[in-house]
């Protein structure tokens, strides 16, 4: 009920507002409606006694198997207690109060810290690059500790707790343990032009102290600068600062993958060679330009087509020998890993019709050191010299005794073959031999001499630059690139001034009589017969147009 005070103070505003105009007089009395209906039902709510009945929970009753416990049955979750570890790199312009307080670090605890630590090391002296991992508690509420990598081979160490703050330097070691079981940071490369391994291990992270160490220790397996663009690298390195490699893997070839891992303060190095699948393939056209223009536009390789120039090297010179309407086929291997296409075998057959001449190269292998192409007798391909020593665009001055010289403009003999290419253009040794010098040789500049078997040496003038590694006394190899085309020394353009000398008297290169190897007797000979007649009717079955799905297995002939 309503008291009487409260009636009374209602009643004396409404007579109150009789003196006030009747719009107003009725706004106000509205209000005073509301204002009344509210305190009643207040005080209504104040005297009542719920009587509402609860309804009865009933638990589900839970069926336990006989002899088996709750927690077999249900899945309990499990609270991490590992510590969380947040890592950042210094940047420039960084300092040790602006990291904690942006890590959520109040300004007295980063000051606590700072202070403490100072007398072991100073943490405004942190430098850019350098790591800081920030460790907190599993809740990520509290900070426990702070690690600071003040070199590669030091690291300062601070512990967080109720009792105050401990600081200690820890020696690191340069190269990681092999039983190094911590978190790691992948890294993959696909090699490009002018990768090194120093710079793609610098941009993981790694020192170049373990760099160093890593090319001396894995040379012997092999020699890390050999690293090709278009390759496949990864490396794995610590997550804690300062960085350490952890592994790398290199893919060398198709066939061959190096696989490096620390351990006892060096780097051990091992290759895993893939189980790889031989698969046969054929092709074959004609000629409308040059060689390599159109079997590339055909479709074949230019890995196949450049084997195919080198096989038939010694008797065609693909640069000026060529006619339009000469063709090719040719018998080659592809390489798969896992039904994956892993890059191009050898070419085990090829045939060569130029300016109607019908030239056959057959590979054969006997396993005891005697290897090479073959004719369909048996004849070695390969010869003493090739055709040229570069592909070149035309012969600008040859053989002669007497030649109006174009500088001097006196007639002097040219016992050489002038050979007109562009300015880089490489050249390659004519054969197998010792480099006898390497050097300025006054009017024809820049020249090598190179000794072969039989008395023969060759001159090689006029170069811009040689080869890397080239240096007299070496032995090189026949198609082995030794210089490259200039127009040193006495010289109106650039070219190669080409000579070969048999004992003391020099040849005309354009006529040298070619110098074949041993062709296949007895044994070999049988055999090879045998594996040819396989292989010269692959080189014609059009089915191997595709690849085989019945893949041999490297080393089987076919």
């Amino acid at each position: 009920m309503l008291d009487i005070s409260r009636y009374s103070f209602y009643k004396t505003l409404f007579m109150n507002i009789k003196n006030i105009n009747f719009s107003l007089a009725l706004s106000v009395f509205a209000c005073v409606v509301v204002i009344i209906a509210g305190t009643v039902w207040f005080v209504s709510r104040q005297d009542t006694v719920y009587t509402e009945e609860v309804e009865e929970c009933i638990e589900p009753e839970h069926v336990v198997e006989a002899d088996g416990e709750y927690t077999e049955i249900v899945e309990v979750g499990q609270v991490s207690l590992a510590p969380i570890r947040k890592n950042t790199t210094i940047d420039k312009g960084d300092s040790f109060f602006k990291i904690m307080m942006g890590s959520g670090i109040s300004q007295t605890q980063a000051y606590d810290i700072h202070k403490s630590v100072k007398g072991v090391f100073d943490l405004s002296r942190m430098l850019p690059g350098h790591g800081l991992v920030l460790i907190f508690s599993p809740d990520n509420q509290d900070l426990k500790g702070l690690e600071y990598a003040i070199s590669d081979v030091e690291e300062l160490v601070v512990a967080v707790s109720s009792e105050g703050v401990s600081a200690s330097i820890l020696k690191v070691e340069r190269i990681l343990h092999a039983d190094y079981d911590g978190p790691l940071k992948q890294f993959d490369f696909k090699l490009k032009k002018g990768d090194s391994i120093y710079s793609l291990l610098h941009s993981c992270g790694v020192c170049d102290y373990q760099i160093d160490t890593l090319i001396r220790s894995v040379k012997r397996e092999y020699n890390l600068s050999d690293i090709a663009p278009g390759q496949k690298l990864s490396v794995w390195v610590t997550e804690q600062t300062p960085e350490r490699l952890a592994r790398l893997t290199y893919e060398i070839d198709a066939l061959n993958l190096l696989d490096i891992i620390p351990g006892d303060g060096v780097f051990k190095a091992g290759r895993q060679t893939f189980d790889v699948d031989v698969r046969y393939e054929r092709a074959d056209g004609a000629i409308a330009s040059s060689l390599y223009e159109s079997a590339v536009h055909a479709g074949l390789s230019p890995e196949v087509v450049m084997e195919l120039t080198d096989i038939f090297a010694w008797d065609i010179n693909f640069f000026i020998d060529i006619r339009t309407g000469d063709t090719y086929t040719v018998l080659y291997e592809k390489y798969f890993v896992k039904d994956q296409f892993k890059g191009y075998g050898r070419v085990l057959a090829a045939r060569f019709v130029n300016q109607g001449d019908e030239h056959v190269a057959v590979y054969y292998d006997n396993g005891k050191g005697t290897k090479g192409y073959y004719d369909d007798k048996g004849g070695a391909i390969r010869k003493l010299f090739l055709k040229a020593p570069l592909n070149y665009r035309r012969i600008s001055s040859g053989f002669t005794y007497k030649r109006m010289h174009p500088i001097f403009h006196v007639v002097r003999p040219h016992l050489g073959v002038d050979y007109a290419a562009p300015t880089g253009t490489p050249i390659v040794a004519l054969g197998d031999g010792k480099v006898l010098f390497k050097g300025w040789s006054n009017g024809f500049g820049n020249a090598i001499r190179i000794k072969h078997s039989n008395g023969y040496v060759t001159y090689y003038g006029h170069l811009s630059r040689f080869a890397r590694g080239l240096r007299k006394g070496i032995r090189v190899d026949q198609g082995q690139v030794i210089g490259y085309v200039g127009s040193t020394g006495h010289s109106t353009g650039p070219h190669l001034d080409f000579r070969v000398r048999l004992n003391k008297k020099f040849l005309n290169p354009l006529k040298l009589k070619q110098v074949t190897g041993p062709p296949l007797k007895g044994n070999a000979l049988t055999e090879f017969r045998k594996i040819s007649a396989k292989r010269l009717a692959m080189l014609d079955d059009t089915s191997l147009n595709i690849a085989m799905s019945d893949a041999g297995k490297i080393g089987v002939n076919p």
